[in-house]
């Protein structure tokens, strides 16, 4: 054979490989960032509880609101636990600690 440029076999292949990358990889990538930042509004939320424990021992307050990369984290003090309200991809969650 004397043929010049690609032929149907090298082509089929390339696409191939380009379906796998598109098909797999991408939604992985998308998947792993959706998970860090939901792992990252966790851990704010969790300082926003210790902040509140901060201003509820030395001022009483019983309710706030912190402001973090323009999301709001409201926490407010029932009983003997601190609970932060926060909104994320898949709704609104809260999260509860003991004093």
């Amino acid at each position: 054979m004397d043929e010049k440029g690609q032929s149907w076999p090298e082509a089929m292949l390339s696409l191939v490989i380009i379906m796998v990358i598109f098909s797999s990889l991408l939604p992985m990538a998308s998947r792993l960032t959706t998970t860090v930042l939901m792992k990252k509004n966790m851990m704010i939320a969790a300082e926003t509880s210790f902040q509140a424990a901060i201003h509820y021992r030395t001022g009483g307050e019983t309710a706030g609101v912190r402001t973090h990369d323009g999301h709001d984290y409201q926490w407010t003090v029932m009983g003997d636990e601190i609970c932060v309200t926060y909104e994320e991809l898949r709704g609104v969650r809260s999260k509860c600690i003991g004093l």
